[in-house]
């Protein structure tokens, strides 16, 4: 499935998608943008709303916990 990613953590991220219910486990692919550095995650919903939900990230590599952190501190540089 595909979705639009919101609002990105070292604990997880908001993810507008359809079909999403508390509590299912997710496995995530995404690119971040500027550096298109590739995301691999694995997580649950932990809130859902209409379209938008919680995903906390329940396994991440390191490279990519690395990856993020160096995104957010390049966005909060800015």
């Amino acid at each position: 499935m595909r979705g639009i990613s919101r609002n990105l953590s070292q604990g997880g991220m908001q993810v507008e998608a359809a079909d999403l219910k508390m509590k299912d486990a997710v496995q995530l692919t995404f690119r971040l943008p500027i550096s298109r550095a590739l995301v691999d995650a694995v997580g649950a919903v932990v809130w859902a709303g209409e379209r938008r939900h919680g995903i906390r990230f329940n396994y991440i590599g390191e490279h990519s916990q690395r990856t993020i952190r160096q995104f957010i501190e390049e966005q909060i540089g800015s």
